[in-house]
């Protein structure tokens, strides 16, 4: 009888048997604990919900809109994010793109070293520190960035120092190159350093440029140059059939069609820049960076050392939009201190109509004008 034997030189692959010490069974290792755990946690649910009564309002009325009007708390951070992009882009393919990259890792990350383990590299107690102050930082200077914070300081900066009468302009309202033969160019510049907010680019007063063009495609007077952001607001799609090239709206075309193509459409880029390339630069570059940073550092050495500083950072930013979006937005979605946020205890008429006084009313002849008591109302 022939017998298969490992060709020469290659090695054997058998698995040892492991001890019964070093095996985790789900049963009754794993699911016995977690039926513990279900317990405990049902029962401190049913003891706070005897003490404590949840906070539900009446019923809904499609009349009558909170304010402010907040999602649940596990939505919180997606909606704070609405406040500082386009809503398809935070509520779609920000979230999209996070969950697929989060069910990538395991084939990002394909090692078997330290597997299961907390903190299993060398430096990865201080990545995941250096994390967690790079993103909690960001994150917090970007969201009071959005929200002008700095600017409303920077003209409060007197009333520190007693100076109660007057404020300081911001420096991105100035003009230092006046008269100068460069004043074009460095103006710009310099505005764009100081810029107040995303939004600031969709603005003239915030951020304007102009330079002379041949040829103008956009929006605004054709005056021989190119302004941001007038002429770039509405720039024609390519092939749209009402630019370069003339033709009629395709009323033949089947109707999926007609839905698809761009017909007489043009593309504001000044609101592309503010609502999806700016975020998607702090997204995507922002981590990039650190990573980078740690790497010359001599920290991240491995694929599992750059996992580890993104999955921090990510952590760090979803409680911190959760934080902001809970417990600093007050009415219309406003910043506001934590005690300036609406509570339904202070403030109970926040999703409650309140009925008018009680008072009469009196009926009119429309054509004789003759009056009646009505009765009372309330």
């Amino acid at each position: 009888m022939a017998v298969a034997t490992p060709a020469a030189g290659a090695r054997e692959s058998v698995r040892q048997k492991r001890e019964r010490d070093q095996e985790l069974l789900v049963w009754p290792d794993l699911v016995f604990v977690e039926f513990i755990c279900a317990v405990l946690f049902t029962i401190t649910f049913v003891v706070l919900s005897v003490w404590f009564d949840a906070p539900l309002l009446n019923k809904a009325n499609a009349g009558i809109t909170p304010n402010p009007s907040k999602a649940p708390w596990y939505f919180m951070n997606l909606q704070e994010l609405l406040l500082h992009m386009d809503k398809g882009l935070a509520g779609v393919i920000v979230p999209t793109v996070l969950l697929v990259g989060l069910m990538a890792v395991p084939y990002i990350d394909r090692s078997n070293e330290g597997q299961g383990g907390w903190f299993a590299t060398p430096n990865a107690v201080r990545i995941a520190m250096f994390s967690v102050v790079w993103s909690g930082v960001w994150i917090t200077w970007l969201i009071l960035w959005d929200n002008q914070s700095h600017v409303r300081v920077w003209h409060n900066l007197p009333q520190l120092w007693g100076n109660g009468s007057w404020h300081w302009k911001w420096p991105g309202d100035k003009n230092p190159f006046d008269g100068w033969p460069v004043e074009g160019a460095l103006l710009p510049i310099w505005r764009f350093i100081f810029l107040k907010d995303r939004l600031s680019l969709t603005d003239p007063k915030g951020w304007s440029w102009s330079l002379p063009v041949p040829f103008q495609p956009g929006s605004g007077p054709h005056d021989g140059r190119l302004d941001w952001p007038q002429d770039l607001e509405q720039v024609p799609l390519p092939l749209n059939g009402t630019w370069l090239f003339h033709w009629g709206r395709p009323n033949g075309a089947p109707g999926w069609f007609q839905h698809v193509y761009w017909y007489d459409s043009d593309v504001n880029i000044p609101k592309i820049t503010a609502e999806y390339i700016v975020p998607v630069i702090a997204m995507v570059g922002l981590p990039l960076l650190m990573i980078f940073i740690l790497h010359k550092l001599g920290w991240a050495h491995t694929v599992r050392d750059a996992m580890i500083a993104l999955f921090t950072g990510f952590i760090v930013t979803y409680l911190a939009l959760t934080i902001v979006g809970a417990a600093f937005r007050g009415k219309s979605q406003n910043l506001v201190p934590p005690q300036r946020v609406p509570n339904l205890d202070s403030d109970p008429h926040i999703e409650r109509q309140v009925p008018p006084p009680a008072g009469e009313y009196v009926l009119m002849d429309a054509t004789s004008g003759r009056t009646s008591s009505g009765g009372v109302y309330g």
